[in-house]
């Protein structure tokens, strides 16, 4: 049964429109202030509120702003004021902090049904879509758990904005030991970004573990984003051979903030983007790269454009040369990877976070 929960400090008020509403079949809770109305919904699932303005312990803008925040990851709860207050600037109010909608007193008791008739078909298409969302972002994530991940030699910090991450990190081997390292961000993020995740890494895992070159990987994902994907979505990725064995290592960036070469604290060398993000065209533009020796206590550095596109209250970015302190401090062990949300969340000031993150520390000697 569709459960009405009316809060007014009126007592008259409450019981003329729990009588109305019960014979209109709803089942209808009732708060006499803010606060009470909290307390009903932390133990009763409402599904639309009737909201006075002007109440004792907690006024009705104040109460709605806390159920709007309370509700802001589960479900969509419609809230109506019913107000006798006349200016514009306070029924304004009543949409600012997160009402849905506002009637007058008296209220027309036609206008009244027909407006919870209205929000409560409204709610329940808002949730059901949440609903259909979710089971979508389950398959999502499931598919981005592959088995096939070889996490030696990493360390990474991934940080979704949502449930669903439109960053991706795949690494894998060939059979003679050589690793091969991805790290990609497609347009945007969330679900729109994060669905298109597995296509790339089944191309990724599929050709590694039959040996194919790198760089012939790279072009295989390129044309499949080009050919299967829509013309506004394209993946940002830096890609990296490693051997171990040989002691040495090639680098390809498509259109990712530069990847960084640390030995002993410092920089020493960046990796720019020399090619455009895949999927724009096909073929991919001509690929070249060079085979750079390694010393044992080198580390790299493959990330996305989420922390350095971070921005201050100020308006300033994080930046490259910000990152590279942060990364010099990280491989001197002076900072771990994880820490660097704290940075992040420092610099920003309060602001809200934009982007999704992902930061990969590759070791070419093994801890």
């Amino acid at each position: 049964m569709t459960t009405l929960l009316i809060v007014d400090d009126d007592p008259a008020t409450r019981l003329f429109l729990k009588t109305l509403l019960s014979f209109e079949g709803y089942l209808v809770r009732l708060a006499s202030d803010g606060q009470e109305a909290l307390t009903i919904l932390d133990t009763v699932a409402c599904d639309l509120v009737l909201m006075d303005i002007q109440m004792p312990v907690l006024d009705g803008y104040q109460t709605t702003r806390q159920i709007k925040e309370r509700m802001r990851h589960e479900r969509f709860l419609p809230i109506i004021f019913l107000t006798s207050v006349e200016t514009d600037w306070e029924l304004a109010q009543c949409l600012e902090c997160g009402g849905n909608d506002f009637i007058r007193k008296p209220p027309s008791m036609v206008i009244l049904k027909a407006r919870i008739q209205s929000w409560l078909y409204h709610a329940e298409l808002v949730n059901k879509l949440a609903e259909d969302r979710l089971d979508v972002e389950r398959v999502i994530l499931k598919m981005r758990q592959d088995e096939k991940f070889d996490p030696r030699g990493l360390r990474m910090l991934v940080a979704p904005l949502e449930k669903t991450n439109g960053d991706l990190v795949l690494s894998a081997r060939r059979s003679d030991g050589v690793q091969y390292l991805m790290v990609g961000d497609f347009t945007g993020h969330g679900l729109a970004a994060a669905i298109c995740g597995p296509m790339v890494a089944d191309i990724f895992y599929q050709l590694t573990y039959q040996n194919v070159p790198l760089q012939t990987i790279v072009s295989r994902i390129n044309d499949s984003i080009f050919q299967r994907l829509p013309a506004n979505m394209f993946l940002a990725a830096a890609f990296l051979e490693l051997d171990r064995t040989g002691g040495w290592m090639r680098v390809w960036n498509a259109a990712l903030p530069a990847v960084l070469w640390i030995r002993s604290g410092r920089l020493v060398h960046k990796f720019p983007s020399t090619l455009p993000p895949l999927g724009i065209a096909s073929p991919l533009a001509e690929m070249t790269c060079e085979q750079h020796s390694l010393m044992e206590d080198d580390r790299i550095y493959l990330f996305s454009d989420g922390s350095v596109e971070t921005r201050s209250v100020t308006g300033d970015y994080f930046g490259e040369e910000r990152m590279i302190r942060f990364l010099e401090e990280c491989a001197s062990s002076q900072r771990t990877l994880e820490s660097l949300t704290e940075v992040l969340d420092t610099f920003r000031g309060g602001r809200e976070v934009t982007d999704d993150i992902a930061l990969v520390e590759v070791r070419w000697m093994e801890p």
